[in-house]
């Protein structure tokens, strides 16, 4: 990720109702895992740290990790005593030491090899432990927005399935994430980049923006719709994908 996008993302990912839509869907999959207060468990490439909040509102024992100093800098600003620096295609723990692992939109970077990256997450989680990972969907929704935070990939779900295929994982669940809002992103997408050729003075920038608060409240009152219908059914389409897996 560009360096300035930590200070957007650290300043915007309490509130923005995209990052808050997001923990509703990990809050689900942790609820499927059904882990005990207790359980030892790691946010791989946890950011700023917001994720990291989320974990250790329901675990005693959450670690996080992520291969950028800045990003470790802010996530001990918010008080996080147990995280470091670490690449996640070489992960510093031993061998089957976590109950649970979050991997959020880490897969997709220019500096993770899929394989090598997916081969940690297994290593270093113990038999039955469940391992949460996102991903951003879709090939033809590569943008501007994904050279700011050094995404260089973007996957289709059986893409995906295939590339967490790994010895020792078990794909217990997949599904598309905010598809109540993949028409008007494809729109935005689409739109942004026939207007605007090549990136902005000073660098690629994401698509994250404060909006103003009704607009926000109401974006996550439509997130939290869709998070309480994906307990029927699961949607056909979405911009984002989640993997749910256990080690076996």
């Amino acid at each position: 990720m560009e360096a300035y996008e930590y200070g957007k993302m650290f300043g915007l990912e309490d509130g923005l109702w995209w990052y808050r839509g997001l923990r509703l869907h990990f809050q689900e999959a942790l609820r499927r895992a059904n882990l005990p207060s207790d359980a030892m468990v790691l946010d791989a490439g946890c950011g700023t740290g917001a994720n990291l909040v989320l974990l250790s509102r329901s675990f005693t024992r959450a670690v996080g990790c992520d291969l950028s100093e800045r990003a470790v800098r802010f996530s001990t600003d918010r008080g996080h005593k147990r995280v470091l620096v670490a690449d996640v295609n070489n992960l510093p723990f031993k061998s089957g030491v976590f109950d649970g692992v979050l991997c959020s939109d880490v897969l997709e970077c220019a500096e993770v090899d899929e394989r090598s990256a997916v081969g940690e997450l297994a290593r270093v989680s113990r038999a039955g432990a469940r391992i949460i990972l996102s991903a951003s969907a879709y090939p033809f929704l590569m943008s501007e927005h994904d050279r700011a935070v050094h995404s260089v990939r973007r996957y289709r779900a059986g893409e995906l399935k295939e590339k967490v295929s790994v010895p020792g994982m078990q794909i217990v669940g997949a599904r598309h994430l905010f598809g109540f809002f993949f028409l008007p992103i494809v729109a935005y997408r689409l739109l942004r980049r026939a207007v605007r050729r090549g990136d902005r003075p000073g660098g690629p920038q994401s698509d994250l923006f404060a909006l103003p608060r009704f607009v926000n409240e109401l974006l996550f009152g439509v997130a939290r719709l869709e998070v309480a219908l994906s307990r029927l059914a699961r949607l056909p389409f979405g911009t984002t994908l989640l993997v749910e897996m256990r080690r076996t």
